[in-house]
């Protein structure tokens, strides 16, 4: 996602009119997005005998 403070269009050299595209160069914002994983019972099995051991620590 492009910030539209950022947002640059470019123009053909020489004609004005419509722009031709956005520049590359501007800073992207991206979105984090954190999600609880789902896991088969198989991993959920292995994690519980796991994090007992990672507690200790």
């Amino acid at each position: 996602m492009i910030h539209t403070r950022t947002y640059r269009p470019v123009f053909t050299p020489g004609q004005s009119g419509a722009p031709i595209g956005i520049s590359v160069d501007v800073p992207v914002l991206r979105r984090r997005l954190l999600r609880t994983a789902t896991l088969t019972p198989d991993q959920q099995h292995l994690m519980d005998l796991l994090r007992p051991l990672l507690d200790e620590s």
